[in-house]
């Protein structure tokens, strides 16, 4: 797993999560700008956790500014 397809699948979980097209989404999007209803959240984190095995809590999930931001935290989580 390397983190360009980490992020690749980042932007395709938030673009089906928050019904975005996937052009609009990139690694300094602020997740906030895309939308801040729990239940979108839940559905990225969900998709999340079952893709990358890593556990993101909703309530750390809002933790995160950015695409990346969530991103390199996967990353780290897969690490352990």
């Amino acid at each position: 797993m390397n983190r360009e397809e980490v992020l690749k699948n980042v932007i395709i979980f938030a673009s089906r999560a928050y019904k975005k097209d996937v052009s609009e989404i990139n690694e300094n999007t602020n997740l906030s700008d895309l939308g801040v209803q729990s239940l979108q959240r839940v559905a990225m984190s969900a998709s999340i956790e079952e893709e990358y095995d890593v556990s993101i809590p909703v309530a750390k999930f809002g933790q995160f500014a950015t695409v990346g931001a969530l991103v390199d935290h996967i990353m780290e989580e897969a690490e352990e």
